[in-house]
C-alpha cells in the first residue's frame, strides 16, 4: 500500500532543496531515467550527472533574477496505485525586487518501491508561463 506520510516526507525534502537553491539536492530526488514536460515540449535526463548540467545553470537563473526565495505552499498527493503517487505542488516565489510573489503548481509522479522513492516524471507548464509572464527573457 502507498505509504503517503512517507510520499509528504519525501516532498518536503524536495521542498528544502528548493528553497536552498541546492542542484545536487534537487537531483537526489529523481528517477534515472527522469521525464520532464512543459507546454508540449519534454525533456528530461538519463543520469544524475547529466540532472546536475541542468539544474545547476537553471537554478543559477533563478538567483540571477532574484528569485531565491523559493516556497513550498501546499501538497495534494493522488495515490494511483500501490507504488505511484500523483504529488500536486504549490510552489510560490517571492523576487527579490519587491515585486508581489506568484504562485503555480506543478505534478510530479512519484515511484515509491522497494528501491526507495523518486520523482520519475514533472510537469511544468504553471512554472514556466509564470516565469515567462514575469520575465519575457527568462527562458533564453
Amino acid at each position: 500500500m502507498f505509504d503517503k506520510a512517507k510520499a509528504q516526507e519525501f516532498v518536503d525534502s524536495y521542498g528544502r532543496a528548493s528553497a536552498a537553491n541546492d542542484p545536487q539536492g534537487l537531483a537526489s530526488h529523481y528517477a534515472e531515467p527522469f521525464r520532464a514536460f512543459s507546454n508540449g515540449y519534454s525533456g528530461g535526463f538519463e543520469t544524475r550527472a547529466a540532472a546536475l548540467a541542468q539544474l545547476v545553470p537553471w537554478m543559477a537563473r533563478f538567483k540571477q533574477y532574484g528569485l531565491g526565495d523559493i516556497r513550498f505552499v501546499g501538497t495534494e498527493l493522488v495515490p494511483v496505485s500501490d507504488t505511484f503517487c500523483l504529488c500536486h505542488i504549490t510552489i510560490e516565489v517571492r523576487p527579490a525586487d519587491g515585486k508581489p510573489p506568484f504562485r503555480f503548481l506543478n505534478v510530479y509522479g512519484l515511484r515509491q518501491d522497494a528501491n526507495g522513492q523518486r520523482f520519475e516524471f514533472s510537469v511544468a507548464d504553471n512554472e514556466n508561463a509564470a516565469l515567462v509572464a514575469r520575465y519575457p527573457d527568462f527562458m533564453g
